[in-house]
């Protein structure tokens, strides 16, 4: 932390006041530094003492075109520390690098569909060493990696649960193997939590608090924010709607194990209902919602038709137990051209109620996107909050955002 744990606390507060300005209005005097977090000016020169000498500020320039005294511009140096997010999915792993003010310095992927166990997490903190070699960056510059994954990682054992379509992961110690993959400090978040963190921070819920973003793909989840935070639940697992009793019989093998939603409108479901049309069993979902489009094929109309009003049904829970001001579809299957509209029409067929639903702005980077967020803000708490005193950092808006709206979903520790 800076300043360290020796640093009296009120001198720590002092810092993270100063820090929160210039993360979130940006290039700062120390006069207007001083007005904004109301500290004295001997206070404020040893602040900003403090943190040039440790790198994390640097001089930006001289205010010009006033009467007086010139004042000194201070700005956070962005090369002052780096974070990493990453995806952990069951198609593909995507890795970003950021420095401190959260612009994207570097990203790569690669398929993961030919991993498993903790071959996946090996082939991510490969693909992490590529992504700082090449950007000519220290190893140890990288303060905190997020990894966004479905499923949810238990506190004590650091093992994943409830993801059925990640095998090999349940028996290990996920935190403990990817934060020695990694280097740093690790935060694991469910990658629907991640989501809809992204679209919060930079996608089409930029200053929404009530929202709630969909996954239909390969698996089904829920990511929801409540007053800008996180709704988590008692153990993590809150947001799994998967396990929703609609669409397929709740007492069924494959229900319990997935959940009646998932198992209905899943990715492994919607070929299911196709094949039982009379379909081509080859086809994939995007296959299947192309040649509904067309009209040519009436068991992909159909199968994609069910598919929308199970999913509608969902919207209906959805909004009537969080109430959202949006609810944002994303996923490989809730991305594809026209499934958004097709939920919308079978959406007024099943309720009166007025419910916002939008295809997800970030798309197949939602996850990702959220990610960079959480291990910024993660970041921004080692370095500047207080030791002793709870007090997260807001994060700052996105870097092509407007830097002055301040987004809170607090510190995100597992």
């Amino acid at each position: 932390m800076i300043p360290d744990d020796t640093t009296p606390v009120l001198r720590q507060i002092s810092v993270r006041a100063v820090m929160d300005v210039l993360l979130n209005a940006g290039a700062t005097s120390r006069a207007d530094l001083a007005k904004l977090t109301g500290l004295s000016k001997q206070t404020m020169s040893e602040v900003i003492r403090v943190l040039e000498s440790g790198g994390f500020v640097r001089v930006k320039g001289v205010t010009s075109g006033r009467v007086g005294r010139a004042a000194v511009i201070y700005e956070v140096d962005p090369e002052a520390g780096y974070v990493v997010g990453a995806e952990l999915g069951v198609t593909s792993l995507r890795v970003s690098l950021a420095n401190l003010v959260g612009g994207i310095v570097a990203s790569t992927e690669a398929p993961a569909e030919a991993l498993s166990g903790t071959a996946l997490l090996s082939a991510l903190g490969g693909l992490k060493d590529e992504l700082i070699t090449g950007a000519g960056i220290a190893p140890d510059k990288v303060r905190v990696a997020a990894v966004a994954m479905p499923g949810v990682v238990e506190p004590d054992s650091g093992r994943l649960s409830l993801s059925p379509n990640l095998p090999g992961l349940g028996a290990v110690d996920v935190r403990t193997l990817l934060a020695a993959e990694l280097g740093c400090t690790v935060v694991i978040e469910n990658d629907i939590n991640a989501a809809v963190i992204g679209e919060s921070w930079s996608g089409c819920a930029v200053g929404v608090d009530e929202v709630a973003f969909v996954s239909l793909g390969t698996g089904i989840g829920l990511g929801a924010l409540a007053g800008g935070r996180l709704i988590r639940g008692m153990s993590g697992a809150a947001g799994e709607i998967g396990f929703l009793p609609i669409g397929d019989d709740p007492a069924g093998a494959d229900s319990l194990e997935r959940g009646a939603l998932e198992s209905a409108i899943g990715g492994r479901g919607i070929r299911a209902r196709y094949r039982a049309l009379g379909g081509d069993a080859g086809l994939t979902p995007a296959d299947i919602f192309a040649a509904a489009a067309v009209g040519s094929d009436p068991a992909a109309v159909a199968a994609a038709r069910d598919t929308a009003r199970i999913a509608a049904l969902a919207m209906v829970a959805v909004h009537a137990v969080l109430e959202p001001r949006k609810i944002v579809v994303g996923g490989i299957v809730g991305r594809l051209p026209g499934v958004v509209e097709m939920i919308r029409t079978e959406l007024s067929a099943v309720s009166r109620r007025p419910i916002t639903v939008e295809a997800s702005a970030l798309g197949a980077r939602a996850a990702l996107t959220g990610a960079v967020a959480i291990a910024l803000n993660q970041a921004h708490n080692l370095l500047f909050s207080p030791a002793d005193l709870p007090m997260p950092l807001s994060l700052p808006a996105a870097v092509s955002a407007d830097r002055h709206r301040n987004f809170k979903f607090g510190i995100l520790t597992n």
